[in-house]
């Protein structure tokens, strides 16, 4: 991974202060889940915005020091007081936010000691202060001797405008000029799949750090992350999702939240890395797997399947197991050539190949093909003895490209009413199969063109 070094703020405190709305503020986007139940947050997120004239990333952090929001897990929290330390080592300058209706409390006091020691600067937001400013509140932050305090309200915008001149102070010039930043073009890819199968695991891996917490029990990531990625020159936003179940299994509110969450951010995906755990498909995939990659396809998104774990099983990275074709082809049988991998996101096995596959099918998935050769194709088709027999009483007449991702393509016909179903598959399969698209979501939509 290649890295811009831009300045790092980040945002600090307990679980409930607010850290997350002010998130959502500062990058003026519903980017960050936020609930009123504490410990939502447990991965850090990062956003690359601008202030005034000049880029930084925000981070957005877990509560500290909240073990009972953990699960009853110590070595959830120790996973979240390293990847918290780490995040206040690696940043420029950071953000304490509090609760002013609360007032300072115990885990508000041994933050802030970390926080002094640690010799960043330091800016205090005591946040929900509309209304009224708790002013005893106030004052005791103030007495925590940080060089700047200021009163907001993240969900009402109030002091925001203050705290980012007082932040503006803190970020340097480049070369004397203020930074300047260009959005590059990215291939979006989301990880999606059931708890447990190794997507943050995935995540990190590819990114060569540990910014997605793991561990060996489901539910630990609650919400989208996203993540700069450049792979063979390519810039890549990976999105890690939350684990998604079958809604029947799922009773928490907040679960229905991240499950929510999951199912947006791939939306917005340009591909959707499936991710299955190989060690359950000895007896076939199940039904949940096709369920969520029917539901990409049907979305218009690129799919890639990729069955980790394959190292805890029988499997060849590199074969194409019967079974699993078999549940494929059937299980989706109107994609039935989705490309599948095998890949150990633990053990760095086989990503490369994954990555190389994830280009390749998102540059089928955004393929524009030129009229002429659209034309040439609708003589083979129309020559074809199955197009010539006496069962099809409708002809292929013009074809034109209306649209991208997937590629959608308008076909206009003589006497729509008279074709058929399997004269339409018949059609699409040829199509893909003509133009090398057997693994690319394609729409053909048939138009009455007497």
């Amino acid at each position: 991974m290649q890295s811009v070094n831009h300045f790092r703020i980040a945002l600090m405190g307990r679980t409930n202060v607010g850290k997350s709305t002010l998130f959502n503020r500062l990058v003026r986007a519903n980017n960050a889940l936020t609930y009123n139940r504490p410990g939502v947050t447990r991965d850090a997120k990062e956003k690359l915005i601008t202030i005034f004239d000049k880029s930084v990333v925000l981070i957005d952090t877990p509560g500290m020091f909240d073990y009972a929001e953990c699960d009853n897990k110590p070595e959830l929290m120790n996973a979240i007081n390293k990847k918290l330390s780490d995040i206040i080592s690696t940043s420029n300058i950071v953000i304490f936010v509090t609760d002013g209706i609360v007032g300072l409390t115990a885990n508000d006091l041994r933050t802030a000691e970390i926080l002094r020691k640690s010799g960043k600067h330091v800016i205090m937001a005591v946040n929900k202060t509309e209304g009224k400013v708790k002013e005893q509140a106030y004052a005791d932050a103030v007495s925590l001797g940080f060089e700047n305090t200021i009163a907001i309200s993240a969900e009402h915008g109030l002091g925001i405008d203050e705290l980012l001149e007082c932040v503006y102070e803190y970020i340097p010039e480049r070369n004397g000029q203020p930074e300047v930043t260009y959005e590059h073009k990215f291939i979006k890819l989301a990880f999606l799949g059931r708890p447990n199968v190794g997507k943050s695991t995935l995540t990190n891996s590819l990114l060569g750090t540990d910014k997605q917490l793991v561990a060996d029990f489901p539910g630990l990531t609650r919400e989208s992350s996203v993540f700069d990625f450049e792979y063979k020159g390519r810039n890549f936003k990976l999105i890690d999702t939350p684990g998604v179940r079958r809604k029947a299994r799922i009773h928490d509110r907040l679960e229905k939240f991240s499950v929510a969450s999951s199912l947006r951010s791939y939306r917005h995906a340009d591909v959707v890395v499936l991710m299955i755990d190989a060690t359950s498909v000895d007896e076939g995939l199940e039904k949940q797997d096709l369920t969520l990659a029917s539901k990409v396809l049907k979305d218009g998104r690129a799919l890639i399947l990729a069955f980790n774990k394959y190292d805890k099983t029988n499997f060849k990275k590199n074969s194409k197991p019967k079974q699993l074709i078999y549940d494929i082809q059937h299980g989706l049988s109107q994609h039935k050539d989705v490309p599948f991998i095998f890949i150990s996101a633990l053990n760095n096995d086989n990503l490369g190949k994954l990555m190389d596959l994830v280009i390749q099918t998102y540059e089928k998935h955004r393929i524009k093909i030129s009229t002429p050769k659209l034309n040439t194709w609708l003589k083979v088709i129309n020559n074809t003895s199955i197009m010539k027999s006496a069962s099809v009483k409708f002809k292929l007449k013009y074809i034109t490209q209306v649209g991208e991702t997937p590629p959608t393509f308008l076909v206009f016909i003589s006497k729509l009413n008279e074709l058929r179903k399997d004269q339409e598959r018949f059609i699409q399969n040829h199509f893909k199969q003509h133009f090398n698209l057997q693994d690319t979501v394609v729409k053909l939509i048939f138009k009455n063109g007497n």
